[in-house]
């Protein structure tokens, strides 16, 4: 009898835990196990595809289905993601080099210019500039004048008189290089250019960035004293200041003069050679 109604009241207890709110827990549970199988399918399958591991599942087996179409999306996605990747990088690298044939054939044509114009007269007597130098350094001085826009023969007879073209001269006051530039203008011309800068005078011997800083020098001179060219060269000679206050016609006037003089001598020459060769 215990055992009988033991039994028999256990049945309905089991009933009522299948019916209740414990049922309801048991389903979410199932779910939950559900949704945790398929994440893990279709983890497997994404990293068995990537591996080539994994086979095309039947098509009765809609789980394994919706795991192969999600790991194939992913691989498809991943591989056009390198492709582009691979195709910026290939884009940019041809620009890169265009850059630099574009660059190289410039500078060719501008050594082609100053040959053209003579500079190549001023420097047959220069020992410290051959080759390679040479040539950047004539191309340089047609660049940075038309840069700014000065006549590249003007340029070449300022460097023929401030250095007879050698890129290691150094005055008396401590002018430097080709342009015989002083080393806190050359500072202020590179922050005016590119911003807050250190210069050092070593670097000055460079006889490309010295021709860039003194050519963008004269043509501020140039616009500062209205195209007064002997007034622009005595200032590029003994300081805009100095410039300035002169007299035309006065003692220091006609002291200082003799430097654009000569320039303008050494630019005549330059003109004049060209016209002498052809008529030969």
């Amino acid at each position: 009898m215990t055992g009988a109604a033991t039994w028999g009241a256990g049945v309905p207890a089991l009933e009522i835990r299948g019916r209740g709110p414990a049922g309801r827990s048991h389903v979410a549970s199932r779910r939950r196990s559900l949704a945790l199988v398929l994440a893990f399918a279709t983890g497997a399958a994404s990293a068995g595809a990537m591996l080539g591991l994994l086979k095309q599942p039947t098509p009765q087996d809609q789980t394994g289905n919706l795991a192969f179409t999600a790991a194939t999306a992913v691989e498809t996605a991943r591989r056009a993601e390198d492709r582009a990747r691979h195709a910026e990088a290939a884009l940019a690298a041809m620009k890169t080099r265009l850059a630099a044939l574009s660059t190289v054939e410039q500078e060719l044509a501008d050594f082609r210019e100053a040959e053209l114009i003579g500079l190549s007269r001023f420097m047959k007597d220069s020992t410290a500039l051959w080759g390679e130098d040479r040539r950047r350094v004539m191309a340089a001085i047609v660049r940075e004048s038309r840069r700014h826009g000065l006549d590249p023969a003007l340029v070449a007879a300022v460097i023929q008189v401030e250095s007879h073209f050698d890129p290691l001269a150094v005055s008396p006051v401590g002018a430097v290089g080709l342009m015989q530039l002083m080393p806190p203008t050359a500072r202020w011309l590179l922050e005016k250019r590119e911003g807050p800068a250190q210069i050092r005078p070593p670097q000055l011997f460079n006889p490309v960035l010295n021709v860039e800083l003194g050519t963008g020098y004269l043509a501020q001179l140039m616009s500062r004293f209205d195209g007064d060219l002997t007034r622009a060269l005595i200032a590029y000679n003994a300081g805009p200041g100095v410039a300035r206050q002169l007299q035309r016609g006065s003692r220091s006037w006609r002291r200082l003069e003799v430097y654009p003089k000569s320039v303008l001598a050494a630019y005549k020459a330059v003109l004049t050679a060209p016209q002498q060769v052809a008529a030969r």
